[in-house]
Parts: C-alpha cells; sequence; structure tokens
C-alpha cells in the first residue's frame, strides 16, 4: 500500500506502527499530522469505551516536538512520535492511573512503572490510559469511574477482561500499540474476544516496579493488530530491573531479528483440552484445531498431544508445582506488605471501600475456590498428570485455544474466572510466556489460538505468530464500527 494510500483517511486508521514510522522517516506525514488525526478518530468513537482517560494535550505536545526533531534529522528512539496506550492499572508518571476504580479517580503518579518509563525514553508518547475493571478483577471491563469498553465486533458483547480497552484500542484502530497486563488470561482473552494480537510475557521479562503489586501471577505484555509492531514494543520493554523482585536476569533475546525466518523443525503439539478442560462451545477448539494444523504446512514437527496438566485452581491437587496459591505464599516471603488485590481493596477505608463497585464488596456471584475444587470429581482429580517441565522435553511451544467461547453478551452472561481462564491459567501460574493470534471467527465473532513456551522464549512466539500472520493473515478483517449514537 503506498504512503498516498494510507493518508487518504480511514486508511490510516489501520496502519500499522512500523509502517507510520517509516511515514514519519520520509517526511510523507509527521507525527504532529498523526497525533490531530488519532485524537479525532478517538474522539469519534469514544462509545467503544476503549479509554478512561485521553491525555491530547500531552500527545500533540509530544508529537510536536517529535516533528521538531524529525525536521531536524535529530529523530531518537524506536517509536519516535508514534502515540502508545496503556493500561491504567500501570502507573504512569504525571498521568492520570485510576486502576479503574473511584477510589483513585484523581490519582497522578510521581512516578512511572518500568515498561512506561522504557517507552517514554523511546519518544512513544502514552496518549491514553485503557480501560479495565476495577483494579483488574472483572472478566468484562466495566467500572464506575468510566463507561463499559465494547466489542466492536458487536457492541452488545463484551471487550474482556482486564485488559478489554486495550482490545478495543487495537480492533477499532484507535492507536497501533496497546500495553496490557495479564494475571489469569487478561491480555489473551480480550485478544481472542477482538480479534488481535496479544502477547503474555514470562514471569519477570518485563517489569513492574511501580505503584501497586500486581498480582505474582501477573505479566505485562503488547496487544496490537501486527505482530511485528508486538514484537517491537515487547523488545522496548524487556529486561531486567532490580525494582521489581520478580525481574528476570537472563539476557534478553533480539525479538526482530530473525522475526521471518518461520517455523521449519519447530516441536508444536497441539492439545483440545489440556486433558481436563470442557469447552462451553465444542465448536470453537474444532475451528482452532484447524488453524494449528496450519503450522505442519509451514514446516513445523506437528503433533497432537494425549496429556493431563495441572489445574492451577484446585486446592486439593497433589502435584502442587504450578498452584497459584503457591505462587501467591512465595511472593508473600519476597514482598512481605504483598497484600491479595481483593483483600487489600476490602482494608481501604471507609470513605474509599464506599467507592468501590457492587463486584468488589460483593463475591456471591461466584463459588469459592475450595466448592469449585470440591465439585472436580475424584476420578478426575487424582488422574496422573502431565509436568509442563517433562511436556516442553519433547516439545517447543505447546497450542490450544485461548477459551472455548466468543466474547459473551454484557450483563446477560457470566462465568466464573476458573471457567474463564481454564486454557490460560496455567501459564501465569508457571511463569511461562503464551500468546493468542487471532484464529478465524465462530457465529462472527473472533476467537483465538494460544501459543505457550518456556520462559524468555517468547522469541519463538513471535516467529511462529508471525508465520500464521503471513499465511492466514487477519489485519484484513476489521470491525465495522458504528457511529456515536444521537440523542434527541
Amino acid at each position: 500500500m503506498s504512503a498516498a494510500d494510507l493518508l487518504s483517511g480511514e486508511e490510516l486508521a489501520w496502519a500499522p506502527a512500523w509502517r507510520i514510522k517509516a511515514l514519519f522517516d520520509e517526511g510523507a506525514l509527521s507525527p504532529s499530522e498523526y497525533a490531530t488525526y488519532l485524537l479525532g478518530r478517538v474522539d469519534a468513537y469514544s462509545h467503544y469505551g476503549a479509554f478512561i482517560s485521553v491525555f491530547g494535550d500531552h500527545l500533540v505536545e509530544q508529537a510536536k516536538a517529535s516533528t521538531q526533531r524529525y525536521a531536524k534529522g535529530e529523530q531518537s528512539g524506536l517509536i519516535d512520535g508514534l502515540p502508545v496506550s496503556v493500561k491504567d492499572t500501570l502507573f504512569t508518571k504525571g498521568l492520570r492511573t485510576t486502576l479503574g476504580s473511584l477510589a483513585f479517580a484523581d490519582m497522578v503518579p510521581d512516578k512511572d512503572a518500568v515498561p512506561c518509563e522504557r517507552i517514554t525514553a523511546e519518544n512513544g508518547i502514552i496518549f491514553a490510559k485503557s480501560n479495565t475493571p476495577e483494579f483488574a478483577l472483572n472478566r468484562r471491563s466495566v467500572n464506575l469511574v468510566s463507561r463499559e469498553a465494547l466489542n466492536p465486533w458487536d457492541r452488545k458483547r463484551t471487550s474482556g477482561g482486564s485488559s478489554g480497552g486495550a482490545g478495543v484500542a487495537a480492533a477499532a484502530g484507535l492507536g497501533p500499540l496497546a500495553v496490557g497486563t495479564d494475571g489469569g488470561g487478561s491480555i489473551r482473552i480480550p485478544s481472542a474476544f477482538n480479534g488481535v494480537f496479544g502477547m503474555l510475557s514470562s514471569r519477570g521479562r518485563i517489569p513492574n516496579g511501580a505503584g501497586l503489586y500486581q498480582a505474582p501471577t501477573s505479566g505485562i505484555g503488547p496487544m496490537t493488530r501486527d505482530v511485528r509492531d508486538a514484537a517491537l514494543l515487547f523488545q522496548i520493554m524487556a529486561g531486567s530491573d532490580e525494582r521489581d523482585v520478580r525481574t528476570m536476569r537472563e539476557p534478553v533475546p533480539d525479538y526482530l531479528t530473525g522475526l521471518d525466518d518461520g517455523v521449519a523443525g519447530l516441536r508444536m503439539g497441539w492439545s483440545q483440552d489440556l486433558g481436563r478442560v470442557q469447552p462451553d462451545v465444542p465448536e470453537i477448539p474444532e475451528l482452532v484445531h484447524e488453524v494449528a494444523r496450519t503450522f505442519a504446512k509451514l514446516g513445523a514437527v506437528y503433533s497432537e498431544l494425549d496429556i493431563k496438566l495441572e489445574d492451577p485452581h484446585d486446592l486439593l491437587e497433589l502435584d502442587t508445582e504450578y498452584s497459584r496459591r503457591d505462587i501467591d505464599n512465595w511472593f508473600q516471603t519476597l514482598v512481605p506488605e504483598y497484600k491479595n488485590m481483593m483483600h487489600w481493596a476490602l482494608t481501604l477505608p471507609p470513605e474509599q471501600r464506599e467507592l468501590l463497585s457492587v463486584y468488589i464488596t460483593d463475591r456471591t456471584d461466584r463459588p469459592t475456590i475450595l466448592e469449585y475444587s470440591m465439585a472436580i470429581k475424584p476420578e478426575v482429580r487424582y488422574r496422573p498428570k502431565t509436568r509442563l517441565a517433562d511436556l516442553f522435553e519433547g516439545i517447543d511451544v505447546l497450542m490450544a485455544p485461548v477459551i472455548a467461547r466468543p466474547a459473551f453478551l454484557c450483563g446477560d452472561e457470566n462465568v466464573t474466572p476458573w471457567q474463564y481462564t481454564a486454557y490460560t491459567m496455567l501459564a501465569n501460574s508457571s511463569g511461562y510466556c503464551a500468546c493468542s493470534i487471532p484464529a478465524g471467527f465462530y457465529n462472527g465473532m473472533p476467537i483465538g489460538l494460544q501459543l505457550l513456551a518456556p520462559p524468555n522464549r517468547e522469541d519463538i512466539l513471535f516467529r511462529a505468530a508471525r508465520a500464521l500472520e503471513r499465511e492466514r493473515p487477519w489485519a484484513q478483517f476489521r470491525p465495522d464500527l458504528e457511529p456515536a449514537p444521537v440523542y434527541a
């Protein structure tokens, strides 16, 4: 596509970040021009609820400075002048950060989370904070501080949680680069629901190191329409930082070099159910399975696995190697002041607690972990299990669905968190990395293929995702966005 085509209105909204950066380099488009265009589009589609806060003046000011650098040939930074949205649970220095809560509606941090600091260091412009449920603790991105984040493919349906706003932003062309967090599936599930690519980092590969501690199972990562964009943003954010006790000290791979090398020889195994998941919609794993088979055509060593993996939620499991409870206990020894987000919220001062949503203060909408565990039949619970480390002696990548259902109707459907994260929680509890790749549609709604790899092997996930993107492109599929409703 030519620069003239990209600059002709609507097409610019769908351009990947790497292409926009090339236009900046060529002088065909300035950061200021793009900032003005993007702010107009964000305003036109604000009813989709992608963002809690938009910092228009900040974007215009920073874009002007970037434009001047390009004009003088002094541009610096991998994403100089590119707007980036960041989930509103990550602290941003001098920019409103609400945690999705009225209790923190006016909070302006005096420091950046590490990934935000690194984005700014590359002259990326954090222009918005994307929508999230209060304290990132719901399956819908709904809260009391902003409107709900709605799925751009069907506004009656959820964008997912808890990085739902980032999913909307990427899917609706409201900026090419978005950052989410994922404590059990919160990048991958909204990515699947919204038809975009999302990467969960290995534990500590992208540090946080500012503000309230995220859950010890939580990771940070990019959500984009383009794999190259995600790899670029990941490259910027990854790396050790002693401000985060979970920081990974291994060297950061080069995620961009070799991105197009393909998957020849990569050992990729498919599991329909991980040996324990009962899909809500059985047709979805079958559709995802067809996409997974594509890797065999691309030269991967493809296999179909007969496994029974650990259930991280089950307190009655004999083998707690990947138990979320054990991860919580481990983190508590490292950070004694750490409290589970839900428990912490309920200890807020009375004047702040009164501002919390019903979802936080009333947990009667779901069973307890113990009730969930007791509901699992003993013959299922105590079957011999496959250790993840043993499994990966024979494969490089595990493939499975992201979630075996499409985005559900807002307010009319609900799922327990264990049903919601049945396929995804394993990566968080084990500290492995995982991504969600668009895998087509079910009844008009996007679905996703999950790839999982050992810690610090995001490079092979990016490479596999890029190979699939080239073979089965998805970026040309765009939601038919509805204009803002007009009220009499």
